[in-house]
C-alpha cells in the first residue's frame, strides 16, 4: 500500500478473526466486503483475497489481487470509516479495472 495514504495491510490472526466474527458484510455482483469499524483507529487496515476455487492458477489470483489493491488505492481517498476491512473477489472471470472501480465505489459509499 502507498506511503502517503492512511491505508495499511491487514495483519494479525486476532484482528482477522474479529473482522469475520463481528464485522458487517456488503456484497455486490463480484465483490464481498467485510468491515470492522473502530473509533479509536487512525487508519484503515485492508486485505484482499481471491479464492482458489474460482481461479486455480496462482498467477491469475496474484494478478487479480494486485488489481484489487490498485483500485482500492484509487477509491480510498474519501472512505468514510476507519478500522479493518477484507475485500474478496467472488467473480468467475478476470475483472476489468473500470468495472472494479465502479463496484468498489458502490460498496464503500452506499
Amino acid at each position: 500500500m502507498s506511503k502517503g495514504s492512511f491505508l495499511k495491510r491487514l495483519k494479525g490472526k486476532d484482528l482477522i478473526d474479529a473482522l469475520f466474527k463481528k464485522g458487517t458484510q456488503l456484497k455486490s455482483k463480484n465483490l464481498f466486503l467485510k468491515i470492522l469499524k473502530s473509533s479509536n483507529e487512525t487508519s484503515l487496515s485492508a486485505g484482499v483475497s481471491v479464492p482458489k476455487k474460482n481461479f486455480k492458477r496462482a498467477v491469475d489470483r496474484n494478478q487479480i489481487k494486485r488489481q484489487l489493491r490498485e483500485t482500492f488505492k484509487q477509491v480510498e481517498k474519501n472512505i468514510p470509516f476507519k478500522g479493518a476491512c477484507m475485500l474478496i473477489y467472488t467473480g468467475k472471470k478476470k475483472p476489468k479495472t473500470e468495472e472494479l472501480i465502479k463496484e468498489m465505489t458502490c460498496l464503500l459509499y452506499t
